[in-house]
């Protein structure tokens, strides 16, 4: 014995090592980062799926760094449908999150608003405070869109608190010191915009390095310190350009010209003007469009150059037309968009509703054995003496599972046959409970009939042996 006991805790520990292992060898790196997937692996079947939701979501992530929205609509719907499949809850959550985003702009506010708080119920159900804190910051996206700035401050507090990921609390941070100085506070709007820049590495996540430089050269130039305002906004320009990071960079060079133009400054307005031109015609950038062109104007008509001035006012006119139609059009394909994915989530639902059927009906037949098998058994049995109040009950159950059985046999027929009509489809259960009872009836009357013969049986046979017993007694006196 004490020889066995070392001999099994070393078993034990070779075991737990070798269980530790096989963890460590599938444990994949699967990290958040912008990585386009320019050779579509996200949609190789033959990788694990949970690769291929990480591959999917940061294909989102980059395709909305490059102002790719239709192709980030696309995808934030596979990853939707992958995460399903996972069952994760924080994956739901992110990939809610993507829905959401797809749906830009105030106009479409209602929907992001519904997957924004569908992300959080995910981001609650796991439990992670910095899920919770991402979903409170993307709700607050929303009413600072729609200008309820004090609400949008409230939550972004309020996420502020859960997120410990420095990529959330960066963001959480740049959107505080937005909404700061929308509402004319450049102090707040500078600390905020201060806490935010705490990404070190532009790589790693270079859209939070960039907005964080650019928050910090518009709350400069909202405190009119103009020499550290084009400090941080070039190097915004500087890391946004090199990995192609559309928001920071138009709005960089468009903040950084108004700030030159309102200096006196017009040639470095115009060569900034012109770039956010070039920048936001190649990512298809209407708003940056109407930004750059409208600087140029500006620009151009305070040279007294009037005939370059009016050119851009043209370009800034039909940019204006453009968006409209485009924020029509894009209404249109988010109403598709929304079609789609109702379509879809009630196809997984009705697919969810039969596969609970089905397993009813399993639980319904098995129910059903077991309590046939009982009664059979009792009945049958050359010992037990059982009483007809208990074959009472226990038949009663059996006719209770059995109605439930049929109900959930049938339901489904009955639905399409009545279309869902309440008072037809309760005529119908109870033509079946009709049919059902009598049945009942003469199959408790049969089973009593053959209790009361197997019981008088039994008691016969005991009070034989009994006899027996007494009979003998005396004969085995001394």
């Amino acid at each position: 014995m004490p020889a066995y006991r070392p001999l099994t805790s070393i078993r034990a520990m070779v075991l737990l090592l070798l269980v530790c292992t096989v963890r460590l060898l599938h444990a994949q790196p699967y990290t958040n980062k912008a990585v386009y997937d320019s050779l579509d692996t996200r949609h190789d079947l033959s990788r694990p799926l949970i690769e291929r939701y990480f591959i999917t979501s940061n294909h989102h992530w980059a395709c909305f760094n490059r102002g790719l929205i239709a192709e980030a609509r696309i995808t934030s719907k596979e990853q939707l449908e992958l995460a399903e499949q996972l069952g994760i809850d924080s994956l739901l959550a992110t990939a809610s999150h993507h829905v959401g985003d797809a749906f830009n702009g105030s106009a479409d506010a209602a929907l992001q608003l519904k997957y924004f708080y569908q992300g959080l119920e995910y981001a609650q159900r796991s439990g992670s405070p910095d899920y919770i804190g991402t979903a409170q910051k993307q709700i607050a996206t929303v009413y600072k869109t729609l200008g309820d700035l004090p609400r949008a401050l409230g939550l972004l507090k309020l996420a502020l608190a859960n997120v410990t990921w420095n990529n959330q609390v960066n963001r959480v941070c740049c959107h505080l010191s937005d909404c700061y100085r929308l509402m004319g506070q450049p102090d707040s709007a500078l600390y905020w915009a201060q806490r935010s820049n705490i990404i070190t590495d532009p790589g790693s996540d270079p859209y939070a390095y960039a907005r964080s430089y650019y928050m910090l050269g518009a709350a400069y130039a909202a405190k009119g310190e103009r020499q550290l305002a084009e400090v941080h906004f070039a190097r915004a320009i500087e890391i946004a350009d090199s990995f192609q990071v559309m928001i920071p960079l138009y709005g960089s060079l468009v903040a950084r010209g108004k700030m030159e133009l309102e200096a006196g400054d017009i040639a470095a307005a115009i060569a900034d003007g012109r770039r956010a031109m070039q920048v936001s015609q190649a990512g298809g950038n209407l708003e940056g469009l109407i930004g750059a062109s409208d600087l140029l104007r500006r620009s151009f008509k305070t040279m007294g150059q009037s005939d370059s001035a009016y050119r851009y006012f043209e370009l800034r006119v039909l940019y204006a037309d453009s968006l409209i139609n485009a924020t029509n059009l894009n209404k249109l394909q988010n109403m598709a968009f929304a079609q789609e994915l109702k379509e879809r989530e009630e196809a997984r639902l009705k697919e969810q509703a039969a596969i609970d059927r089905a397993n009813n009906i399993q639980f319904g037949i098995i129910a059903l054995i077991v309590i046939t098998l009982g009664i059979f058994l009792l009945v049958f049995s050359r010992t037990a003496v059982v009483g007809a109040k208990a074959i009472k009950n226990l038949s009663l159950i059996a006719l209770l599972l059995f109605f439930e059985f049929i109900n959930l046999l049938v339901h489904p027929f009955l639905g399409e046959l009545t279309h869902h009509s309440p008072i037809l489809m309760l005529l119908c259960m109870a033509a079946i409970a009709g049919l059902l009872i009598p049945l009942h009836h003469r199959m408790e009357k049969l089973i009593t009939n053959m209790l009361v013969s197997k019981n008088n049986r039994v008691r016969l046979e005991a009070a034989r042996r009994t006899i027996e017993e007494l009979e003998a007694k005396p004969d085995q006196a001394p």
